[in-house]
């Protein structure tokens, strides 16, 4: 990821109006400019300094590593207002945020400011460092503000505050994640995911056959459980089924507990009662192992590939 200090840098801030999301640019002097310019690059860094890994709900995101998905995967969410180009996804317009209605102080959002972007960058070649932070937290009227040089003096326009913390960035065609919860927070909504369900199924369906009745039981139960959602996802995501035998899957379950004689009819199609749904989604996950030692059985809610 390469920019200069002498590259053009626009700061973006958003809030939310009713369920959609509204964005501004905010003009800059030169002195903040290179205030946001010094974020950027510390977080370049840093990210130097990580190891990337495929983002998939269940990853494990830790200090050593950043988690990378391309952007044209992260969906619909969040949705903007009608007063943005039509079309344009939230990626697409942080991308193009010097295209932006700039702020008038006078006209500051009666909301919170939920998120700020630092974009940098000449068109086609923008860097978007996103952080989900409200700059005006704690910094509303009826509070006294004010400098101390020989005297103090009282400040009377609107202020905001900003930190060194940055929890996602966009990069051309890909969108480096550092904090899972502001990911989530962005683009996993659940009613987003759960107009997602009947496709999950259906690629589920592609390597696993499922009776009728299985397909209507999996809906039910993962609409009504975010951590089966993401298992769901998950499985489809990696695309590790297409070579599983129906042989091989009837060992998994034996393996691990489970009845293959009731979970699978005699075509090989999985037949699920609501309560087989979360172990049968582990098993297909490959979330359930045993422990080397005891032989106990465990589940895995969180993994990443040794």
């Amino acid at each position: 990821m390469q920019f200069s200090e002498a590259d053009p840098i626009t700061l973006a801030v958003g809030w939310t109006v009713g369920k959609n999301t509204k964005v501004r640019q905010i003009m800059l002097g030169e002195d903040v400019s290179a205030a946001f310019m010094s974020v950027a690059m510390r977080t370049v860094d840093d990210l130097g300094q990580r190891e990337a890994a495929e983002w998939t709900p269940d990853a494990d995101l830790t200090p050593e590593t950043y988690l990378v998905l391309r952007a044209d995967e992260v969906g619909d969410a969040p949705t903007l207002t009608s007063d943005h180009d039509h079309g344009k996804s939230f990626l697409n317009v942080l991308a193009e945020a010097e295209r932006l209605e700039a702020i008038n102080p006078r006209h500051l959002p009666t909301g919170d400011v939920s998120f700020y972007a630092i974009v940098i960058g000449k068109p086609g070649a923008r860097k978007a460092f996103i952080r989900r932070s409200n700059p005006r937290r704690g910094l509303k009227r009826g509070r006294i503000y004010s400098t101390l040089g020989d005297s103090l003096q009282r400040v009377e326009d609107p202020i905001f505050a900003f930190d060194d913390w940055v929890d996602l960035v966009l990069d051309g065609p890909y969108l480096y994640i550092l904090s899972q919860t502001v990911f989530a927070a962005f683009f996993r909504d659940q009613e987003t995911l759960a107009k997602k369900i009947p496709e999950w199924i259906d690629q589920l369906t592609n390597h696993v056959p499922l009776a009728d009745s299985s397909r209507d039981v999996i809906r039910g139960k993962v609409s009504r459980d975010s951590r089966l959602k993401a298992r769901l996802e998950a499985i489809v995501r990696r695309g590790h089924l297409g070579e599983v035998t129906a042989e091989t899957l009837r060992r998994a379950m034996e393996d691990n507990e489970l009845d293959p004689d009731r979970l699978l009819d005699e075509s090989g199609n999985l037949t699920l009662e609501e309560d087989d749904v979360p172990q049968v989604l582990y098993l297909l996950n490959e979330d359930l192992f045993t422990g080397s030692l005891t032989k106990t059985g465990f589940r895995a809610d969180r993994k990443a590939a040794r």
